[in-house]
């Protein structure tokens, strides 16, 4: 297949796209570049459009909105932000929940350490090794999925402490902190915990069950808020709505955006009311967040997450993707050097970076759109729509396969 070539750009080079494609329309789980060829996206947009491309209900309440009213900022409140506020609010794993909105998850966890800190007085945070939490530079300052986003942007904001992402085991990450409170920094000292529950672009890792609940139970005897990053995991990602659900954890705040809206951006910081309200009136503001077609945008994508039983086909179809992936790496052991999941966030790890570079190329000449994602780019990161269907999943499992034998 002929890959397009885009046209002469006056975008800057820093946020170049990772293929030559120039897209044109997009459905359900497909996208459809200018030569008409259609591409099977398995990455939503890096985990934006889990109710697929343009679906019907999101389309039609944008369109319903933006000819009613579009922008009023902060100079009164709109009735589709209150009405989504209360819903997301009642939706969320977080007791007593109030919430602000933010513009994009990255926004969101700004506003997170913001408020950690201003509401305990403490100045510093505790970040889990492989973590990404967006690109601006409070944000940048609790991320270590990669070097590379980090160099050249130094010196980052300061009061940051990383301890190991647990993967196998808990114990060498609860004997880190342990050591980290005796060495470096006193808890009383410590603002919050900020985590992912499933790690994203630090390469696709599912810790294990008892990791939340341990920080859960360290943060409530030494008064340590606990951030919990559901940005890239959150509205259906891995089979629940949220994915701290599935250790039956309640954060204190917890920071959401790309899947919240289907690809209209927006992003919130939802918190215990306690601490939201901890904020003196203007300590903290935004001029477009919470904006009506934001939130028309959002209520619409949880009415088809709810309605249409995509976490259940999260969970339908993240097994079936594990399980042919599992027996590829039985059949290239050499290639395929692990898989790992939860729901419709699923990685692999491939022998090298070149191997995964290599294989992310030959599926998008097959019509087959991967990322890759880990500190050293050695895995393929899989977050298709969650629309997707049982013969989606065996077209990859197939083409996979079809290349690795080709090797």
């Amino acid at each position: 297949m002929k890959l397009a070539t885009l046209p002469g750009s006056r975008l800057s080079r820093a946020i170049a796209p990772t293929t030559d494609l120039e897209f044109v329309s997009g459905e359900g789980v497909e996208l459809v570049a200018t030569d008409g060829a259609r591409y099977l996206d398995f990455i939503s947009g890096y985990g934006v459009v889990n109710t697929g491309h343009c679906h019907a209900r999101v389309v039609a309440a944008i369109q319903e909105q933006a000819s009613k009213l579009i922008h009023i900022s902060t100079m009164g409140s709109t009735a589709p932000a209150g009405a989504y506020a209360e819903r997301l609010c009642a939706a969320a794993p977080v007791d007593d929940a109030k919430l602000v909105f933010t513009n994009s998850g990255t926004e969101a966890v700004e506003a997170a350490l913001k408020l950690s800190r201003y509401a305990s007085g403490r100045p510093n945070v505790v970040a889990f090794a492989g973590g990404f939490h967006g690109r601006t530079l409070g944000s940048l300052s609790v991320s270590t999925s990669k070097a590379a986003f980090r160099t050249r942007h130094e010196p980052l904001g300061g009061g940051v402490y990383v301890v190991p992402y647990p993967r196998a085991e808990l114990e060498p990450t609860l004997a880190a902190l342990e050591r980290l409170f005796v060495e470096q920094v006193e808890p009383a000292r410590v603002a919050a915990f900020i985590v992912e529950p499933v790690l994203g672009e630090g390469g696709y890792v599912v810790p294990p069950d008892d990791f939340l609940p341990a920080l859960r139970e360290l943060c409530d005897a030494f008064g340590i808020a606990l951030i919990v990053d559901e940005v890239q995991s959150g509205f259906g990602r891995t089979g629940r709505l949220f994915a701290c659900q599935h250790a039956g954890v309640a954060p204190d705040l917890m920071t959401v955006g790309k899947g919240i809206a289907s690809g209209f951006p927006m992003g919130a910081l939802i918190g215990r009311a306690a601490l939201m309200d901890a904020w003196e009136p203007g300590a903290h503001g935004t001029t477009f967040a919470g904006g009506p077609l934001a939130c028309a945008a959002a209520e619409a994508t949880l009415d088809v997450l709810e309605e249409e039983g995509l976490l259940e086909n999260a969970s339908r179809r993240g097994a079936q993707l594990l399980d042919g992936l599992q027996q590829l790496a039985v059949a290239h052991p050499s290639l395929v050097v692990d898989v790992r999941g939860r729901g419709l966030m699923v990685g692999v790890g491939l022998d090298s970076a070149s191997v995964a570079a290599r294989l992310r190329g030959e599926l998008l000449e097959r019509g087959l759109i991967v990322s890759t994602c880990g500190p050293d780019s050695s895995s393929l990161r899989l977050s298709p729509p969650l629309v997707i269907r049982e013969e989606h999943v065996s077209r990859f499992i197939n083409t996979c396969r079809d290349v690795l034998q080709a090797w």
